[in-house]
């Protein structure tokens, strides 16, 4: 759950007004929220509880976990609660924070069933961008397929790890990472980075998630409101008609 105090994040003044007074806020701020919030350190995720970790533990905390990259909401403590507490297997998630060289994170050009704008990598030669790294176990990996939507959105596919610098020393030879299927340029050859993610010389023009869901509305005829997300949620159908005509 979200607490409106959230909505505080959203510097359109209007539409965050619009989601305070909505009975469907909640819905309204997973869509234009993403890739929430999430700690800038090394931390250990369990029980739905993030616990601060050293370098010292990761050595044994990740053995024999797959290095999983983490571009868009699986960083975050609130998606990995929704995704794996509760569920019939450990939740127990090491996650650490590094740079990945020559790459930006950036939009796909697809929607998700919750109204967001999700995220993928793409290459930028000269940009370093900030990135979260998932250590999972087979079990969980296979999960996380699940959420991911493998194969019908995204592709699990692996990066070599030589453009990977994690904050703790970690070296992993390779990193698991699900790439969108519909890609990430748009109209015209244009490609948006999230603006949410920290990035050093970033060559692409960046959105926040709620200027991104207005770009879709606009390109598909629409008004971007609240009713707009909403319908993108509720609407199966509608929401492929966006997607394709955006």
């Amino acid at each position: 759950m979200f607490s409106l105090s959230e909505a505080h994040l959203i510097t359109d003044p209007v539409l965050r007004d619009q989601i305070e007074q909505h009975p469907r806020a909640q819905d309204l701020l997973r869509a234009f929220l993403y890739p929430y919030a999430a700690p800038d350190h090394d931390f250990l995720f369990r029980g739905g509880e993030v616990t601060a970790l050293s370098a010292s533990d990761l050595a044994q905390l990740t053995r024999g976990r797959t290095p999983v990259l983490a571009v868009g909401s699986n960083r975050a403590p609130i998606q990995l609660t929704r995704k794996f507490t509760h569920q019939s297997l450990s939740d127990e998630i090491p996650v650490t924070h590094g740079w990945i060289s020559h790459h930006d994170i950036v939009y796909s050009t697809h929607l998700t069933g919750y109204g967001a704008v999700p995220a993928t990598l793409a290459p930028s030669p000269g940009t370093r961008v900030r990135v979260s790294i998932t250590w999972l176990t087979a079990t969980q990996l296979a999960h996380m397929h699940v959420t991911e939507s493998v194969p019908a959105h995204y592709s699990f596919v692996q990066l070599h790890g030589r453009d990977l610098e994690l904050d703790c020393g970690l070296k992993p030879d390779h990193i698991g990472m699900y790439q969108s299927v519909r890609g990430h340029v748009f109209d015209q050859g244009a490609v948006y980075a999230l603006s949410a993610i920290e990035a050093k010389d970033r060559r692409f023009a960046s959105l926040s998630q709620w200027d991104m869901i207005a770009h879709f509305a606009k390109r598909a005829g629409h008004s971007f409101t609240p009713g707009f997300v909403l319908r993108v949620i509720d609407d199966v159908a509608f929401r492929r008609s966006v997607v394709e005509r955006g």
